[in-house]
């Protein structure tokens, strides 16, 4: 019987830790290389991912693709694989490959409901289409994949939350890799996997941009030690959260400009907050693309820290990043 073939896009952060947990259990990971950035094809390289030449070679040989990119990307990724779909010797050369069974794009970036919808509509009766392609929304709650320094090499996982379809509907393969990616069907609608993805960012990731809000203005009045001296003391669950998602956010803060309007919307459109989202978490969006854009810190890279590796220095730079604000 053929290998789960899985295909990734793309290797970042996140996508490099499911590529190796599931390369550990034995299945088959590829993706495409072409138009990737230098870091991205080190990671390929470093993981022994295996390369496909094209977005179509990835519909002939996928039984699954998972849609791991940044949220301004989501829909263009989506767009790709579709249009693969839609190719007219795609039909063919997949039918070609031993045991090819159905195929599913599982969209699994931080991404509003209403655009996990629109993204979905791009595989629903898709008359054009010479392969069909069944699309399930997704979330990825908690961080990458990593083996453990243990004796039985046990994995720590992040949660994989799906919504679009019921368990009793997807292929046999579906089970076992379930297990292997923690995975679990939340809803049968297009839109609820989004939804509670958003709804869990909006706590962790909200109270970051509150942190580096409280940093940056305790930095600016000289009182910062004296801020994370009494976070310690009089509420050290909040003095650890926030310290925690400080320092992990700098290489990150650009994907989460869009997930902090995602979120806005969400609230608004889901939640019927009737534009509070938009406002409380678009001005969230602010502060990451601040931070992303017109920092040092938006230099960083997971694999290679050198700032902000401590929230003292990264409140020194974004309170040095507000100082023309002050005049």
């Amino acid at each position: 019987m053929r290998t789960t073939t899985v295909g990734i896009l793309s290797i970042g952060d996140m996508g490099l830790g499911i590529a190796k947990l599931l390369k550990a259990h034995g299945y088959r990971v590829v993706t495409v290389g072409a138009g990737r950035s230098e870091n991205t094809l080190a990671r390929i390289r470093l993981a022994a991912i295996e390369t496909l030449p094209s977005d179509q070679e990835l519909v002939v040989q996928a039984d699954y693709i998972f849609s791991i990119v940044p949220p301004r990307d989501a829909l263009a990724t989506g767009r790709r694989i579709a249009e693969a779909c839609r190719l007219p010797d795609t039909g063919a050369l997949r039918a070609a490959v031993e045991d090819s069974g159905p195929l599913y794009f599982l969209e699994l970036n931080a991404t509003s409901p209403r655009l996990a919808e629109e993204i979905a509509t791009l595989f629903r009766d898709d008359s054009a289409a010479s392969v069909p392609c069944h699309c399930l929304d997704g979330g990825i709650i908690g961080g990458p994949p990593a083996q453990k320094n243990t004796p039985d090499g046990a994995w720590t996982k992040p949660s994989v939350v799906l919504s679009g379809a019921t368990a009793e509907s997807l292929p046999a393969t579906f089970a076992g890799l379930a297990d292997v990616l923690n995975m679990k069907i939340v809803s049968p609608r297009i839109g609820g996997a989004s939804t509670l993805k958003l709804s869990f960012a909006s706590l962790t990731k909200g109270l970051t941009a509150l942190s580096i809000l409280s940093f940056s203005t305790a930095q600016q009045a000289d009182c910062l030690p004296e801020l994370l001296e009494h976070l310690d003391q009089y509420s050290p669950r909040t003095a650890a959260l926030a310290r925690n998602g400080v320092i992990g956010m700098s290489p990150k803060a650009y994907r989460w400009v869009d997930e902090m309007s995602g979120i806005g919307e969400a609230f608004d459109t889901d939640g019927h907050w009737g534009g509070t989202g938009a406002r409380v978490y678009g001005a969230f969006a602010e502060i990451y693309r601040a931070i992303a854009e017109e920092t040092v810190l938006g230099e960083e890279r997971v694999e290679h820290r050198t700032r902000g590796t401590t929230v003292e220095d990264a409140a020194q730079i974004i309170a040095r990043m507000l100082e023309p604000r002050m005049s």
